[in-house]
């Protein structure tokens, strides 16, 4: 039987100018939401585009709030005569969308692009009541939204939510150091893919190659747990300057780094800033391109 792959775009926003561009960003969206989930059967979602008061009549008639927001996602638990899972349904509001992405300085397709993966998210039972379910349904849209291209990356200089958790983690574990040799203190703190975050702390021993450090400690624990894509990781240290990873730790860590996978390098006096992995490791190789499939 046929894998149904079905994606029902309606306009219902008042108006026909750029119709046809949004509806193209909305379902490849959809498409490369799709792709982070399994559907044997094949898949089918609603996408409505609808205008200010229209979204506003149903977060009063749903939620019981008398106001308009960007998105509104009704998750269906279904499937259809063709063994499709039925997703749900996705209302995105056209005004919302134009004015978010003007107060953000980015495109409306970049702004349409990425209500449509938080909706999608919600379809599969994402959410963001608390920072941990905030944290992880975040690195799910950056992911998404990178495979999409239209990711913004953050500036250099900015942390978010994100970035400040992993270094207040990555600091904290620079008490748990076993270094009695070198009294070099070093912490580390990984977001992988799932949204997850894995901590290590660097263990020396008598025998100084057996020691490891934190990045490939916090690396071991999160693979041990089933992750296989890292997003980030902060590694702290007790010195002056910032430590950065070893030529073993940079392997190690490629074999799970996304293409864009981040470093981010914090001071004992708190400073920080970012280094790209990339140039950390500008020839590192994974087992794929020795053409070893991995699964």
């Amino acid at each position: 039987m046929k894998k149904i792959k079905e994606i029902i775009f309606v306009n219902e926003s008042g108006s026909e100018e750029g119709i046809e561009e949004a509806e193209k960003y909305i379902k490849k969206a959809v498409k490369t939401a799709v792709g982070f989930f399994k559907f044997p059967s094949g898949y089918q979602v609603s996408v409505t585009l609808v205008d200010e008061d229209h979204i506003r009549e149903l977060n009063r008639e749903y939620r019981n709030v008398d106001s308009s927001t960007d998105v509104l996602s009704f998750p269906l638990e279904e499937t259809d005569p063709r063994g499709a899972r039925i997703l749900g349904d996705i209302v995105l509001c056209r005004d919302v969308a134009v004015r978010q992405a003007e107060e953000f300085c980015h495109s409306l397709e970049r702004e349409l692009s990425y209500l449509t993966v938080h909706s999608f998210l919600h379809l599969m039972g994402y959410d963001h009541m608390d920072d941990e379910e905030k944290l992880k349904m975040r690195s799910m849209e950056k992911r998404i939204m990178r495979k999409m291209g239209v990711f913004k990356n953050m500036d250099r200089t900015e942390a978010s939510r994100e970035d400040r958790e992993l270094i207040r983690l990555a600091t904290e574990m620079l008490d748990m150091a076993y270094c009695p040799y070198s009294r070099f203190h070093v912490g580390a703190a990984l977001l992988t893919s799932s949204g997850k975050i894995y901590t290590g702390c660097n263990v020396e021993n008598a025998s100084y190659p057996a020691g490891i450090c934190a990045e490939r400690t916090a690396a071991a624990k999160a693979v041990s747990e089933g992750e296989r894509h890292f997003v980030k990781i902060a590694i702290a240290c007790s010195g002056e300057g910032y430590a950065y990873p070893c030529g073993v730790c940079r392997q190690f860590l490629n074999e799970f780094a996304d293409d864009d996978f981040e470093v981010i390098l914090v001071k004992r006096s708190g400073e920080w800033e970012r280094a790209s992995f990339s140039k950390l490791l500008p020839h590192g190789f994974r087992g794929k391109d020795m053409g070893i499939e991995i699964d």
